[in-house]
């Protein structure tokens, strides 16, 4: 059997100043920060730019209403970051994205010392709706979509170390955040996607043979 449970709600935000002169070089970390684009300004302004972006998902929904002239796509924020501050000198950028997504403070020192211009659009936000999980040592395993959905759930749920419940996220960016609260092996994926981390969990048990 599998549960699927809804840790986090997710509200667009409507940007007060709608004269916004934008760049053509749009970042997007995350597909709610293509949806929260397109509620301020629609799809077509998403014709003819170019595109950094993360994550296959990210990737896949922006395809649907443009053909791209650019784009670089990473698995991870970071890995964007650092091929921007590697490539690219005195270009500006617009990243949209959600309250808790910043830079650290080494890569805003980095990006000024090369005249990297970052506008940064709030667009949405994310909540929290943590709920308890009744019988958690029954399940054999858990999976982490996110840190913000890690830190979600372990607001009303406890589990001990000594569990026999195996461990999932998508990537490592989750699993580092989830290994605050747990002192046991977190599995990932290569690839950090919903497909790849379901793949990987399936592979996974029927090597211990709980799948048919």
């Amino acid at each position: 059997m599998i549960k699927s449970c809804d840790f986090l709600s997710v509200k667009y935000s409507i940007l007060q100043n709608k004269s916004i002169i934008l760049n053509d070089r749009f970042i997007f970390t995350s597909y709610n920060g293509v949806k929260g684009f397109i509620y301020n300004f629609g799809k077509d302004l998403l014709k003819k730019k170019k595109f950094y972006v993360v994550g296959d998902k990210t990737y896949l929904f922006i395809k649907n209403f443009v053909n791209f002239s650019f784009i670089l796509r990473k698995n991870y924020v970071q890995d964007l970051i650092d091929d921007i501050i590697l490539k690219n000198s005195n270009k500006s950028y617009d990243w949209f994205c959600g309250k808790n997504d910043l830079l650290k403070n080494s890569d805003n020192k980095v990006f000024q010392k090369k005249n990297i211009l970052l506008n940064r659009y709030e667009v949405y936000r994310t909540f929290f709706i943590p709920h308890k999980i009744e019988n958690l040592s029954s399940y054999h395993g858990i999976i982490f979509f996110s840190p913000s959905g890690a830190k979600s759930f372990f607001l009303k749920n406890r589990i001990r170390n000594d569990s026999k419940t195996e461990f999932f996220a998508i990537g490592k960016t989750t699993a580092e955040f989830v290994s605050r609260y747990l002192n046991k092996e977190i599995w990932i994926p290569d690839i950090p996607s919903m497909k790849e981390i379901l793949l990987f969990v399936r592979k996974f048990f029927e090597n211990k043979n709980l799948f048919p």
